[in-house]
């Protein structure tokens, strides 16, 4: 299996995850490719990972501010030095002096990454977060490997600035936009293709609606409102759930809870006061999560890339609650400027949302119109194609300077088995004039 053309996915555990997958179950479909997938939990030390986890739930969560002076302390600081040489801005991507430079390369942070590419030597990786990227780049200069393409995977409807790395070979990004954004910022645009957000067969899947909804208990005609937290837990779904329980429209509010105790408990307590247990209906889990999308006549969710991607491509009506960050706060505007979703950040904008969407059918038409124009529904395979071409283009490389070392090598002992050669005749021939002066 490992003579096939290696091609190695790092992706963050719970973060840009579903994207990798879809890719990956395509290229393993096509069987010419040898596929790893990695996560970011199995790279690091398990200590410093969970510091991590717990860092960005909190900060996403509960101290969303924090994050955001965090990311856009990065944007500015690549505007600030997008005017300087690569050479430069090379050592602001990766830290080689100072005290920060030292504490990199002391702790190694690269060290598992460059071990895993010694044991596959992969001829693409593809990267889907900032820090593996950062990370994949280094230990490919340490272990002075070649013909290795080193790849961002950016999923994002806007750019995080963090992604900027002048030793990666390839972008595949999510819209022009954010190509754009990289040029701006330096980037080679021959390296740059445009390749949507990739998701995978089962979130493509269509179901029988009336099936659907027997399935989960609800036997009426009712307009159906999905609620979908994503990573940001349950304040989310709470708010926008608290908000929807005060309407006095006829609809149906389905919660996702993911087994979440404590948002069941939180529904079922709003649910009893409000006495509206004939509207709600909570799913604590489902087989297949595109089966919400097949019910769903509005869908509200946190704006993570893949979810709101998936809900476009089903053509849902997608209303945006807060994210958790500025990059999930700048994929609601982008998406909300493209009239691709609406907003409902607060009550009032949810509130507003929900009406345009119930008075306004041609509204409704328009967007999913605009969702259709926007969505391309072969990401994955596109992106497939795209990485198998690079990987079989490296993997000849590497057999064509194989095979010429293979043939100086040869050369090399042709000139010194002339040599040896040419030395037993000298000997030959002195010993005859030596024997004829004898004689």
């Amino acid at each position: 299996m490992l003579e096939k053309k290696c091609i190695l996915f790092l992706y963050g555990e719970g973060r840009y995850d579903s994207s990798v997958m879809a890719v990956k179950e395509y290229i393993e479909a096509k069987g010419d490719s040898y596929v790893v997938a990695i996560s970011d939990k199995e790279l690091y030390p398990f200590y410093r990972y969970k510091l991590a986890f717990y860092a960005y739930r909190f900060l996403s969560r509960g101290c969303a501010w924090l994050n955001n002076l965090h990311l856009s302390f990065n944007t500015i600081w690549n505007k600030i030095n997008v005017s300087k040489s690569k050479k430069e801005c090379k050592e602001i991507v990766e830290p080689n002096g100072g005290l920060k430079g030292l504490m990199y390369s002391w702790t190694e942070q690269y060290r598992r990454i460059r071990n895993i590419l010694l044991r596959y030597t992969p001829e693409v990786v593809v990267c889907s977060t900032p820090k593996l990227l950062r990370d994949t780049a280094k230990a490919c200069d340490k272990a002075k490997l070649k013909n290795i393409d080193i790849c961002g995977l950016v999923t994002d409807y806007c750019l995080d600035a963090r992604f900027v790395n002048y030793k990666a070979n390839r972008y595949f990004v999510q819209n022009s936009d954010v190509k754009e954004r990289l040029v701006s910022l330096g980037i080679d645009e021959e390296k740059i293709d445009v390749t949507g957000t990739p998701i995978s067969n089962a979130s493509k899947e269509k179901f029988d609606r009336t099936q659907v909804l027997e399935e989960l208990g609800i036997k009426n005609d009712r307009l159906n409102i999905a609620i979908v937290g994503g990573r940001y837990g349950q304040s989310a779904v709470r708010s926008v759930f608290t908000s929807l329980a005060e309407l006095e429209n006829d609809i149906n509010i389905i919660v996702l809870s993911g087994g979440n105790n404590g948002l069941i408990k939180y529904c079922e307590l709003i649910t009893k006061n409000r006495k509206i247990e004939d509207k709600v209906f909570v799913v604590e889990d489902i087989d297949k999560f595109a089966k919400i999308y097949t019910i769903a006549d509005i869908l509200v969710t946190s704006p993570t890339a893949s979810i709101s991607y998936e809900a476009m491509y089903h053509n849902n009506n997608v209303i945006l609650c807060n994210g958790g960050d500025t990059i999930e706060n700048r994929n609601s505007h982008y998406l909300a400027t493209n009239q691709l979703a609406l907003l409902g950040r607060n009550n009032d904008e949810l509130v507003a949302s929900i009406s345009k969407i119930m008075s306004d059918n041609e509204f409704a038409d328009e967007m999913k119109y605009a969702q259709n124009e926007f969505v391309v529904p072969d990401c994955d395979k596109i992106l497939g194609e795209i990485l198998t071409k690079i990987a079989e283009d490296n993997s000849n490389n590497k057999k064509a300077e194989a095979e010429q070392a293979k043939n100086k090598s040869t050369e090399k002992l042709a000139e010194l088995d002339a040599l040896e050669d040419g030395s037993n005749n000298v000997e030959q021939i002195v010993q005859e004039e030596k024997e004829n002066i004898d004689g």
